[in-house]
Order: C-alpha cells, then sequence, then structure tokens
C-alpha cells in the first residue's frame, strides 16, 4: 500500500481587530479556539444599521515578519461589492472565501442592503484553498469596507494569522 501524503497551505485565525463607523454598522468577530488551530472557526455578527446604497472593499494582505508589518502589501485590491453580490464569479479570489462564508449564514444578497442582523457562523478559514503564491508565514489581511461617492468608511477589519502546512492523506 502506497501512501500518499499531501501538504496544504491553510490560514489559521489568531486575532481578529474590527473597528466600526457606528452611524451605519455594527461589526463583531469571535474566533472560537477549539480543538487544533486549524479547527478554529469564527463567528461574525454584523447590524446593519441602516441602509448602505453602495460598497466597496480594498482588501490588503501583508507579511508579518519577526512581530512586524512589512509595510508594503504583497496583495492589494478593491472591489465593488454590489457587483460581485450580482455576480460572485467575477472575483476567483474573494468567491474562494464567500463560497464558505455562505454555508452557515445569513448575509445580503445585493445592494442597496437594507437594516438588519447578518452573520457568518463556524467559518473555518482552514477550508478556503490558498492559492500557491503566498508564502508560509504569518500575515494581516486589512479589509476595509466603504459606501458613498466620498468612500466613508463603514468598518475596518483586521485578520491577523498564519499560513501553515497541513497534511491530507
Amino acid at each position: 500500500c502506497l501512501l500518499h501524503i499531501i501538504l496544504q497551505l491553510v490560514a489559521v485565525a489568531r486575532k481578529v481587530v474590527v473597528n466600526n463607523n457606528y452611524k451605519y454598522v455594527n461589526v463583531t468577530v469571535t474566533i472560537n479556539e477549539i480543538g487544533p488551530a486549524t479547527n478554529h472557526t469564527v463567528d461574525v455578527d454584523m447590524q446593519i444599521l441602516r441602509q448602505i446604497r453602495t460598497m466597496k472593499l480594498s482588501v490588503h494582505y501583508h507579511l508579518v515578519l519577526n512581530r512586524s508589518v512589512v509595510p508594503n502589501a504583497l496583495v492589494s485590491r478593491t472591489i465593488d461589492v454590489c457587483h460581485f453580490l450580482k455576480r460572485p464569479t467575477s472575483d476567483r479570489l474573494l468567491n474562494l472565501m464567500y463560497a464558505q462564508f455562505k454555508k452557515n449564514s445569513y448575509l445580503p444578497e445585493r445592494c442597496p442592503m437594507p437594516p438588519d442582523h447578518y452573520y457568518i457562523r463556524k467559518f473555518r478559514p482552514s477550508t478556503v484553498a490558498i492559492p500557491s503564491f503566498f508564502p508560509q508565514n504569518d500575515f494581516l489581511l486589512r479589509e476595509i469596507y466603504q459606501t458613498g461617492i466620498n468612500n466613508e468608511p463603514l468598518f475596518t477589519y483586521q485578520f491577523y494569522g498564519s499560513f501553515v502546512r497541513k497534511s491530507s492523506e
């Protein structure tokens, strides 16, 4: 019997920091640290307080070396969330995570987003397929959500984690 072991790069959640603009939204994030780090789950609660007509998302992926965030982002992009909600396949990388979010969630399906309590439950970062160009390292994923013609901040989300190798047979 020949045993094949495949090492897969997976994300592990370490810490999350959220800053809200309480005029629009109140977001809380909880990391559930049960069992090994690759089994940790994340719960997100988002209370939209007033209708959001437009939403942009800026994503910045930074390496963390010796406990310091590398100032230049390895990956940086801005996404029109309303367009993405209409066509999730329009952004392949974001769609990898979105497919996992949708499993145990109640999320806005289109814009404008009405006031409501939205949530993601039991999201396991280690289930997201990580592209091979990401290094095995600590990282900071900074997400900035904005609305309106002046790009008024809704909330920022800083996800500190690690990419680790996990074996699968």
